[in-house]
């Protein structure tokens, strides 16, 4: 079990900390130098998927490949119902055929190895508990 810490460290503001030492400011949308809860949401799915086709695009394009991932989110009504998760990657040096075989199984990578994307997916399960 992985565990992440979020002390409160103004108001509206909580700095998040992984068992690495790195950190994060989480605040409101909108406020600078922050995430906004649904902005993680974001960074996991774009980080997650990114990592998850890695190896597979280094192997076919080398290990100095260029390649940039954005996620588009749609909210309605305080719910995120929709992740557009969208990579681009620099294949220049591959004819039609193979960038079609590329594009195929680096998604299949994406949808077998991204354990966010797939958790999203599938559903969490989550609890509440408030400790005095």
């Amino acid at each position: 079990m992985t565990s992440i810490k979020a002390t409160r460290t103004s108001p509206n503001t909580y700095t998040v900390v992984n068992d690495f030492g790195a950190e994060l400011k989480v605040s409101a949308p909108g406020v600078p130098g922050t995430f906004s809860p649904g902005e993680l949401l974001q960074a996991a799915v774009v980080g997650c998927a990114s990592l998850s086709a890695e190896a597979q695009l280094a192997h076919q394009l080398g290990q100095d490949f260029t390649a940039s991932a954005t996620v588009e989110s749609t909210e309605t009504t305080g719910l995120i119902t929709d992740l557009l998760y969208t990579l681009q990657v620099d294949m220049a040096g591959l004819d039609q055929q193979a960038q079609d075989k590329l594009i195929a199984s680096a998604a299949k990578k994406i949808d077998r190895l991204c354990s966010v994307k797939r958790s999203i997916h599938h559903g969490i399960n989550t609890e509440t508990v408030i400790a005095p």
